[in-house]
């Protein structure tokens, strides 16, 4: 499993890398590119806690940053810098930090203007619905692994096939195919939100 893993890593991250990233070029800083992007340099920060100290950002460093025209892909772009900050905790509600999926997926949804309940069977009743089919990047998808089809995990759909979402205490944030035995048995259906491309 963690074979597959990895693989759908590598093969989404060479394939697909979102526009919305921002690559270090020599002699940038943060407060360079949050003005040459139009966003205060506060918000910058907060799109990047993967960069451990703001001060000494690194050449080829990716950065996170609001494309105004694309906040689908700065949302899908910010869930995948979390894979380094995020570890997973059953009803844990500090993010980025420490929380489970349903907590990962409302912080990320709350810097793009969407206000999420907390627990997965609540979120699944927002937005508008849609099948497997119509999944579009940035939209919510949602799992039940129970006989009663009671919602019991979320994740986010990253576009080409692949999605990601914080999985448990054993694995944390994972990027997967939606072609994958466990997403396929388990998927109900998603749901497509209203994304502000500025600060909120």
């Amino acid at each position: 499993m963690a074979a597959i893993a990895m693989t759908a890593i590598f093969v989404f991250g060479a394939a697909t890398a979102a526009s919305a990233q921002y690559h270090v070029k020599s002699g940038d800083s943060l407060s360079q590119i949050a003005k040459q992007h139009k966003m205060s340099l506060k918000d910058l920060i907060s799109l990047n806690p993967h960069i451990e100290d703001p001060n000494k950002i690194q050449l080829n460093d990716y950065i996170v940053i609001r494309s105004a025209s694309e906040p689908q892909k700065d949302l899908v772009d910010y869930a995948r810098s979390l894979q380094s900050v995020t570890a997973y905790k059953f009803g844990g509600n500090d993010f980025p930090d420490y929380v489970d999926c349903s907590a990962w997926a409302k912080g990320i949804y709350q810097k793009f203007g969407v206000s999420l309940p907390r627990v997965s069977r609540d979120q699944a009743l927002t937005g508008q619905p849609v099948t497997f089919e119509e999944l579009q990047i940035g939209d919510l998808m949602f799992f039940s692994t129970r006989p009663d089809k009671r919602i019991t995990h979320t994740g986010i759909y990253m576009g080409n096939d692949y999605w990601i979402s914080n999985l448990n205490e054993l694995k944390d944030v994972e990027i997967l195919s939606t072609w994958g035995s466990w997403a396929q048995n388990y998927f109900l259906w998603g749901a497509r939100h209203e994304l502000e491309a500025k600060a909120v």
